[in-house]
C-alpha cells in the first residue's frame, strides 16, 4: 500500500513517543491541524492520528525505521496487523487515508464520468435498522437524487437541506441545496441541485467506492443523512439493473434498487 504525495511513507508517517501509556501513536506530518485542540495543537508537527492521547511537546518523534530498531520490530507494513506497541486506531487511520488517496491515481481519474455507483443512504441512529440502495448515472442530476432520497425520507422543503461530502453537513463544501430552496435563499454561494450532476460531485470528490456523501436536513435543528458508495457500476451493469429489476421508485436516470425497513 502506498501513498500519492511523493513523500515516501517512512518520512511522511512518524512514531510519537510519549512515554505515557501503553502504546504510542502515529503523526502524519503531511496532515496539518484544522483546528486547536489538546489532540493536534498547531504547535506540534503535523496531525496525531487518533484522540486517544493528548499530545505534549516533551514527546519524541521517532521515523518507522528508528521505531522498529529501538522496539526490535521486524518490519512496520500497514498493510499487516498493528504491532502491540503502537495504536491500533493510528494504524487503521493510517491505513484508510493510504487506500482513499489511491483513488487519485490515473487509472481510476480515468473512470470518473464513465461510471454509475450503487449509494446506500442511512439516517444517523438507524443506520442498521433502516437503508436504501440509490444506482444513479454519472448524467444523474442532484435533483434527480434527492427526489429520491426525499421520498423514503418524507423530507420535505419546509426547512433547508444541503448534500456535501463525507461528514460535512453544514459545513459542506459541495453547497448543493434543491433548486427552488437556492432561489429563496438568493444567496450565489450555493450550488442549485439541478445544475450538478453525480459525474460533476465524483470528479470534484474523486468519489469511489467506501466513499461518502452527507446531506443535512434543517440547518436550525439538524437531522444528518449519508450514503456510502456501495459499488462501482459500468453503465451496462446499470441499464442491466433498470430493465431486469423490479425498482422501488426511478428517476429517468436514476433508482432506488434494494432497501431493509424496521
Amino acid at each position: 500500500m502506498g501513498s500519492t504525495t511523493g513523500r515516501d511513507l517512512t518520512d511522511r508517517f512518524v512514531i510519537e513517543v510519549s512515554r505515557v501509556g501503553t502504546v504510542d501513536h502515529i503523526v502524519d506530518l503531511d496532515a496539518e491541524s484544522s483546528a486547536s485542540s489538546p489532540y493536534s495543537p498547531h504547535d506540534l508537527p503535523g496531525v496525531k492520528l487518533c484522540n486517544r492521547s493528548t499530545r505534549s511537546p516533551a514527546s519524541e518523534y521517532l521515523s518507522l525505521e528508528d521505531y522498529t530498531d529501538w522496539q526490535g520490530i521486524n518490519k512496520v507494513e500497514f498493510d499487516s496487523e498493528a504491532p502491540d506497541e503502537i495504536c491500533s486506531y493510528c494504524w487503521r487511520a493510517v491505513r484508510e487515508t493510504l487506500e482513499k488517496e489511491k483513488h487519485t491515481s490515473e487509472s481510476i481519474s480515468r473512470r470518473i464520468g464513465k461510471v454509475g455507483y450503487r449509494l446506500r443512504w442511512k439516517q444517523k441512529g438507524r443506520a442498521r435498522k433502516e437503508w436504501y440502495d440509490i444506482i444513479v448515472q454519472p448524467t444523474t442530476t442532484m435533483a434527480e437524487l434527492d427526489r429520491l432520497v426525499c421520498r423514503f425520507t418524507t423530507l420535505d422543503d419546509l426547512h433547508l437541506r444541503m448534500y456535501g461530502l463525507e461528514e460535512e453537513y453544514l459545513d459542506s463544501s459541495l453547497n448543493i441545496i434543491p433548486d427552488d430552496q437556492v432561489a429563496a435563499l438568493g444567496d450565489p454561494s450555493y450550488r442549485k441541485a439541478g445544475n450538478v450532476t453525480v459525474g460533476d460531485v465524483a470528479e470534484q470528490a474523486m468519489l469511489w467506492e467506501g466513499d461518502r456523501l452527507s446531506l443535512v436536513y434543517d440547518f436550525g435543528t439538524p437531522s444528518q443523512y449519508y450514503c456510502i458508495v456501495k459499488e462501482v457500476c459500468d453503465l451496462e451493469e446499470i441499464d442491466t439493473l433498470f430493465t431486469e429489476t423490479e425498482l422501488i421508485a426511478r428517476t429517468e436516470t436514476a433508482a432506488i434498487v434494494d432497501e431493509k425497513r424496521p
